[in-house]
């Protein structure tokens, strides 16, 4: 099993235990699992065969009555207790809690009194005003379940590919059992995951040697092939045992800076590169640049050099998308885009004292770990009970806290913030006065997703101008599960320049939130922005990864991340 549908099912059951109307506690603890274990980088199954039950237990939001529960499964690929669930509340009938705004409560009063147990017949009812006969449904009710059911037909589409996450493991183990081979000079990804785009489909790498049928030979003996789907010369497909495609295009070292550059797209890019050559009387394949004038082929082994014969900067494979790039790098006008290691902090981590699995030491000691000069602390306040979040009081008493830290841990300075909710009427759940003694507040919005364009705008203002530092996860989008909510984007770019707020670049591979295309909208109104983990364990800081991609892919540079700037800089600008 994967540790999808290991979530799934916990999902469910958390689903079912509210329908039953159980403890708070017993829902959360459920779907706190399920969220735990979805995110998890390292296979559930490896974790049980490398340390049984104990290493299960050892999963953040895992104790030992889930921890059961999954040995359950591994061994039996069932789980009793799941299924005496299931009896009573239909598996069919829980898809319906998949459309957004609608509910565990809500779900079974449409299967037991109309019936309802599939998407289709949930959209006949809404349309055919059958769900009128229940109590407190209106028509404008209908509407609604009508958009959530558009939401999750474009979120089952975007559901087929992987996140960065999934993909990023799996290319990695074929990349190292690829360079085992002697024979091997080089291999990479190549692809949308080379181009960090935010969803996988296939995963392609590319490799060269000058013995490519051993390769292939080689490459499909390879302990993860569940299944061979083409085999060539110099090609092979194969499915691995995740039920992922994975291709590897292999030619002589001589080719491979255009293979690399070819086969790592976009297909808008490629197609606009030769559009352009041909225009100048070069072909473009690859297999090299052809002059059309002499018929000469220029042969490329370095991918730099291939754009630096075409007159351009080189371009990064993060800007391969075709919105600009070219132009740009005939200009010599590409930005130097932030690197993998600029940051010299993050500003967005939760510990235990609301729905964080670590202490303040475990996460300064991880910070440390990762060479960084400060680290944000920003637990959730009072008005997310779910999140256990802090009220006034507690805030202050945490800022205590991370101050006696501060004075016991070298090497690290930890500064006080907190995540701060963004009220429905644009209202913040945190006293002025408790904000003015933080280093910093984010504020997030954590509820009413649907509200009308004007009024998330609005409410999103009303926050930029109360004192918050960054917006958190500005779009409250989660790919493959919920949209964005509609806001007039150049109004919050406009307000947060004005204002000195940094809209912050969620690195959850879920969020990845800013975006990379409302990034580069947002540079054009000098916005700042702030990489952030959203870190509630420690693994999650090494997602960051993904914003800092997420920020390249959207033009940004060191300068325009307030994360890449000292300690000094960083609060003065808090200050103002």
């Amino acid at each position: 099993m994967t540790n999808q549908e290991f979530a799934q099912i916990f999902k469910n059951i958390s689903i079912i235990l509210e329908i039953k109307g159980d403890t708070k506690f017993r829902v959360i603890a459920y779907e706190r699992a399920a969220d735990i274990i979805g995110s998890l980088t390292k296979d559930v199954e490896d974790v049980y065969k490398e340390g049984g039950l104990k290493a299960l237990e050892e999963i953040p939001g895992v104790g030992i009555s889930i921890a059961e529960k999954i040995e359950e499964l591994i061994k039996t690929k069932h789980l009793k207790y799941y299924e005496c669930l299931t009896k009573q509340f239909p598996e069919k009938m829980l898809v319906l809690t998949s459309v957004p705004g609608i509910g565990a409560k809500t779900a079974f009063a449409l299967y037991k009194k109309l019936k309802i147990d599939s998407i289709s017949k949930l959209e006949h009812a809404a349309k055919s005003g059958l769900l009128l006969k229940l109590p407190h449904f209106k028509a404008k009710s209908a509407q609604n379940i009508l958009r959530g059911i558009s939401q999750f037909q474009a979120k089952t589409k975007e559901q087929e590919r992987m996140v960065l996450t999934t993909a990023g493991p799996l290319a990695e183990e074929a990349l190292n059992y690829l360079k085992k081979n002697k024979a091997i000079k080089r291999c990479d990804t190549v692809g949308s995951l080379r181009r960090m785009k935010e969803t996988i489909g296939d995963i392609d790498l590319v490799a060269c040697t000058p013995k490519s049928k051993e390769i292939v030979v080689y490459f499909s003996k390879a302990p993860f092939v569940k299944d061979i789907l083409m085999k060539g010369d110099t090609k092979i497909s194969i499915l691995h045992k995740k039920n992922i495609r994975m291709d590897v295009e292999i030619l002589p070292e001589t080719d491979y800076g255009s293979l690399l550059q070819h086969f790592t797209g976009s297909k808008e890019h490629n197609v606009h590169l030769r559009t352009w050559a041909e225009k100048n009387k070069l072909s473009i394949s690859e297999y090299g640049i052809k002059d059309l004038k002499t018929k000469k082929v220029h042969h490329f082994a370095d991918e730099k050099k291939l754009y630096e014969f075409l007159g351009m900067q080189y371009i990064e494979p993060e800007l391969r998308e075709d919105r600009g790039e070219i132009e740009a790098a005939l200009a010599h006008k590409l930005p130097k885009l932030i690197g993998y290691n600029d940051l010299q902090g993050d500003l967005h981590c939760h510990t235990k004292s609301s729905d964080g699995h670590n202490t303040l030491i475990e996460l300064a000691q991880k910070a440390i770990s990762k060479k960084y000069k400060y680290l944000g602390i920003s637990d959730h306040t009072h008005g997310l009970g779910v999140a256990h979040g802090l009220s006034n009081k507690e805030i202050l008493k945490h800022k205590t806290e991370i101050e006696k830290i501060n004075k016991k841990v070298g090497g690290i300075k930890l500064l006080v913030g907190a995540e701060i909710n963004i009220n429905a009427d644009g209202g913040l759940d945190i006293s002025q006065e408790v904000l003015q003694q933080l280093d910093y507040g984010i504020g997030s919005v954590h509820s009413a997703f649907n509200q009308s364009e004007s009024e998330m705008t609005k409410r999103i203002l009303s926050a930029i101008k109360q004192g918050i530092k960054i917006i958190g996860h500005p779009s409250g989008r989660l790919i493959g599960h919920r949209p964005g909510y509609a806001v007039q984007w150049i109004d919050i770019f406009k307000a947060c320049a004005k204002y000195k707020v940094a809209l912050e670049i969620n690195s959850f591979p879920e969020r990845l939130d800013l975006k990379d295309t409302l990034i580069k909208d947002a540079l054009s109104y000098g916005c700042k922005f702030c990489i952030d983990s959203d870190a509630h364990e420690l693994e999650h800081m090494d997602l960051i990864k993904y914003g800092i991609a997420t920020a390249r892919r959207g033009w940004a540079t060191k300068n325009d991340i307030i994360n890449t700037w000292d300690l000094e800089k960083i609060r003065s600008w808090f200050k103002n």
